[in-house]
């Protein structure tokens, strides 16, 4: 079984203390590793790092969440961005999911519960994708490895008959090898 590696995500959030929680909070499980930013440009500076989710707050300071969005689906969009926000507006959640955010996540109540259930179906999903994709091409595989295998045969049988054919020219009719 191939060991999977951490999955990294990125907290963009500039409240200190609800980064911390989140980070807190979603670091229980080992199989994410974390990095925090204050502001966008941080996270669109360091995408280079490669992130499976980023958890993007939509209130930023300098370029707000809908501005590092854009950014972020620009360089990568295949970077998934989980949005959070105090807003409750459906027009402003509608905008970002246009722009290509895959959820958004009001901060009041039990937000921090509901990011830990997207990005658990988010990287599910991609788990399942990626599984479909070499299930597409295994048949491949399968057809090339048996055409590579007929190939094989045929080179066998014909190296074979040319070797028959050249000790049966050394041959004479009585059985009997030509002498020069």
């Amino acid at each position: 079984m191939i060991a999977k590696r951490p999955k990294h995500i990125f907290i963009v959030e500039d409240n200190e203390i609800y980064s911390m929680m989140l980070d807190y909070i979603l670091s229980k499980d080992s199989i994410y590793q974390f990095v925090s930013f204050k502001s966008g440009e941080e996270c669109v500076e360091n995408l280079y790092l490669n992130p499976d989710v980023i958890i993007l707050d939509y209130g930023l300071p300098g370029m707000n969440g809908y501005e590092t969005l854009l950014e972020i689906k620009k360089k990568n969009p295949n970077i998934h961005v989980v949005m959070l926000s105090n807003n409750d507006d459906r027009k402003l959640m509608k905008k970002l999911l246009s722009a290509g955010a895959d959820d958004y996540v009001l901060k009041q109540g039990h937000g921090e519960n509901q990011i830990i259930e997207k990005i658990e179906d988010i990287l599910s999903k991609d788990e399942e994708q990626k599984k479909n994709a070499l299930l597409k091409r295994k048949p491949f595989a399968k057809t090339m490895y048996f055409v590579l295998i007929a190939t094989l045969l045929a080179l066998g049988i014909f190296i074979t008959q040319i070797a028959k054919n050249k000790s049966s020219d050394k041959v004479d009719q009585s059985g009997m090898y030509d002498h020069p």
